[in-house]
């Protein structure tokens, strides 16, 4: 299913999508381009919906028989999620991560792919317009980087030599924690040596796949933001486990909370001492 051509097609598609829809608006959006979805900090744009719209659109081309679960489309018809753990292949979209950064000016935004196989994810893309460039994962064959001129990295997580938390960064969006969390859990964040959110999850999972930080608790499980980003991190080698019990994640999944760390003996670290704050 997931063969170089295939790849090749996803890349030319997000490209395109980016080329055509994101790239000419960016900094560039009027007053009605942009509206409120579930709060004032929650936005969508005519960037993301026309994004979306191509991409689903490339989509029924690449993969005639799958369901598409976009971000946009979910927000009007929340029935389509059930898709994710129902059909028999799935393609996730996030059109614009970081629609926030993205209104504001901000380049730390990006496009989010995973196919979806059964309910398990077997290919996941993190793909930055601005500086065209991808990190992408086949399930089993590792993670990798691909840039503009199509040079291709392996990505493998170096484990570190001890898990003390006042030598770890991390990221968390302690914004999208709900009360009484949000305050008992940035109680907890002056033993970590930094604690950062860039408000979009494909520039965050980029870094935590490089080793650039060594941990990241979610905010919530929307699978447009995690079904790529979690299983490239596990083909670079890094352990993710929803902190509740050590389940394994699963794109379905809309509850608990999803922590990354290089190795589960820094995982167990980051989660004994947070454990209590939720």
């Amino acid at each position: 299913m997931m063969t170089q051509q295939v790849e090749g097609a996803l890349i030319d598609l997000l490209r395109e999508t980016a080329r055509k829809e994101i790239l000419p608006r960016y900094r560039s959006l009027g007053q009605n381009d942009v509206r409120s979805k579930s709060s004032a900090s929650d936005l969508v744009t005519i960037a993301d919906t026309n994004s979306e719209k191509r991409i689903a659109a490339g989509l029924s081309r690449i993969f005639p028989n799958a369901c598409v679960v976009g971000e946009e489309a979910v927000s009007d018809n929340p029935e389509i999620l059930k898709n994710i753990s129902d059909a028999d292949l799935a393609v996730i979209v996030d059109p614009i991560d970081g629609t926030w950064n993205f209104a504001k000016g901000l380049p730390l935004f990006g496009i989010i792919l995973a196919v979806v196989r059964q309910g398990e994810t077997v290919f996941g893309l993190l793909y930055d317009p601005v500086m065209d460039h991808m990190t992408l994962a086949h399930r089993g064959y590792g993670a990798h980087h691909l840039n503009r001129s199509g040079i291709r990295t392996r990505i493998e997580l170096q484990a570190p030599e001890r898990c003390d938390l006042s030598e770890m960064t991390g990221i968390l969006p302690l914004f999208l924690l709900p009360e009484p969390q949000k305050t008992s859990v940035a109680a907890k964040l002056a033993a970590f040596d930094r604690v950062m959110s860039y408000r979009c999850a494909c520039h965050e999972y980029r870094i935590l796949a490089e080793g650039a930080v060594d941990f990241s608790l979610s905010g919530q499980l929307k699978p447009w933001d995690h079904a790529a980003g979690e299983f490239i991190y596990r083909e670079a080698g890094g352990f993710s486990a929803l902190m509740e019990n050590e389940a394994g994640y699963k794109p379905a999944l809309g509850e608990g909370q999803l922590l990354l760390a290089r190795n589960r003996d820094c995982w167990l670290a980051v989660r004994d001492h947070l454990a209590d704050a939720f």
